[in-house]
């Protein structure tokens, strides 16, 4: 095989196979496969940097050829200009959700492979990510230059990276669609309506303009969504997947409902349509490579190791206990009050943690 960028390249353009077969890989253990022709891909990094105004974006998964592939670069200002175009745009946007949808299967599967002790070093990493969360918080109001020093010493730390990984919830899907030239698709629905039934086969995409809405999985309220431009169902619009949740009004809500048969239209009349998609779902791609890349680690240290080295959550949990014993003495020698509140939410984190192994 042929590598075309690797995890952490600059993404500098876009490609288009013309025919062949792609190897994306996220972690030495974890690949997936695209075949076809025609297909563009490596267009979520560019286009999120081009959305966000930022100069440089870097690749979150290697991506390969097989032998006998065709492949060519797609410039970046091309790219902008092409994912406008309606059967462009749709196809660039899809492929991100196809990619979306198999990291999702990774994730879960490899997360279900998660013994005991590899769940006690991820709590202990998430309190450690939290603690510190909680402290930059902080630093960022009172501007204290040891609090800044000990944040910075302390974010170095692997532990705090992956329970960063871990603490990140996926990135919410945002549309602010141009609503004057969708008034035909726009609805008020009452308090209670239901906007899809987990498992339902619907294919519709809603975008929440104003109003309260509930998500249930498993008959069990998840989550509220309450902010403008919020997107629920662009997986289902995409590519035919079932609902996975429930989805209730609970006020009056203002909802935006596009069909497949009205995608077309709602696209020529917002030129950016599949351009926010694809960022939006190339946040979500991004968010579970990272989250597979932790979680392999976590299954990578259960494996076979020196007899002298001690098991991977006694490390975890010493670096947070070294951590905390250190915070103590900050709070000893300058007597804040946030500092004592953060020390025993850490603490209360780590006594639940304890119980719940006994």
């Amino acid at each position: 095989m042929h590598k075309i960028y690797e995890s952490m390249d600059q993404a500098d353009c876009a490609y288009i196979m013309h025919s062949g077969k792609l190897v994306f890989e996220i972690s030495r253990n974890d690949r997936y496969q695209l075949e076809g022709q025609e297909i563009i891909f490596g267009a979520e990094e560019p286009l999120i940097a081009h959305r966000e105004d930022k100069e440089h974006y870097f690749r979150f998964q290697t991506a390969y050829m097989e032998q006998g592939s065709r492949v060519d670069k797609i410039p970046i200002a091309n790219l902008h200009k092409v994912i406008t175009v309606y059967n462009i745009g749709y196809g660039i946007a899809k492929n991100i959700a196809r990619y979306v949808q198999i990291t999702n299967r990774i994730y879960i599967n490899k997360e279900k492979k998660l013994s005991g002790k590899e769940m006690i070093s991820k709590d202990y990493a998430l309190i450690y990510a939290d603690t510190i969360d909680r402290l930059r918080a902080v630093q960022e109001k009172v501007k204290v230059v040891w609090l800044k020093e000990v944040v910075d010493r302390y974010s170095n730390s692997l532990v705090y990276t992956k329970g960063e990984a871990f603490k990140r919830t996926a990135p919410k899907s945002d549309l602010k669609l141009k609503m004057d030239t969708l008034k035909e698709y726009t609805f008020n629905l009452p308090g209670g309506s239901i906007l899809c039934e987990e498992g339902d086969q619907s294919n519709e995409m809603f975008i929440l303009n104003k109003g309260l809405l509930e998500v249930y999985i498993g008959g069990k309220r998840v989550v509220e969504i309450r902010n403008s431009g919020a997107v629920i169902g662009e997986m289902a619009l995409l590519l035919g997947e079932k609902r996975s949740a429930t989805i209730k009004t609970v006020t009056e809500a203002n909802i935006t409902i596009i069909k497949p048969e009205n995608l077309k239209e709602v696209a020529q009349r917002d030129k950016n349509f599949f351009l926010d998609l694809a960022v939006s779902m190339g946040k979500r791609l991004e968010h579970n490579c990272n989250l597979v890349r932790e979680t392999d680690d976590l299954l990578a240290e259960s494996g076979p190791l020196d007899a002298s080295a001690p098991p991977k959550e006694r490390t975890s949990y010493k670096e947070l206990l070294g951590f905390i014993r250190d915070l103590e003495r900050y709070e000893l020698k300058y007597r804040n009050q946030w500092m004592t509140e953060i020390l025993e939410n850490a603490k209360r984190m780590m006594t639940k943690v304890r119980d719940q192994t006994k």
